[in-house]
């Protein structure tokens, strides 16, 4: 590979260029992800929420049935529920 050319003004320019150009694919996909991981903690929300929805005053034997079906522990959904259940929008 020959020398990079450090000095010139073409050379400068076209690195100034490419570091803008860098820094905005960057700050794109971190947008992205920021609204992906918003995205997906509200979706948890809701999911928990609707799970405590079903399972309030739903018959005896509904929550060994939701531990079966979720796959999950009865602690599990316990914690989450409750978690999700105080938990104001952000």
């Amino acid at each position: 590979m020959t020398p990079r050319s450090e000095n010139t003004a073409e050379a400068i320019k076209a690195r100034q260029d490419l570091e803008k150009a860098l820094e905005a694919a960057k700050a794109k996909r971190d947008k992205v992800f920021e609204d992906t991981d918003k995205r997906r903690a509200q979706a948890e929300a809701d999911y928990w929420r609707t799970v405590d929805a079903l399972l309030t005053d739903a018959y005896h034997g509904a929550k060994t049935d939701a531990v079966r079906l979720l796959g999950v522990t009865r602690d599990h959904i316990l914690k989450q529920t409750k978690k999700h259940r105080t938990q104001t929008n952000k």
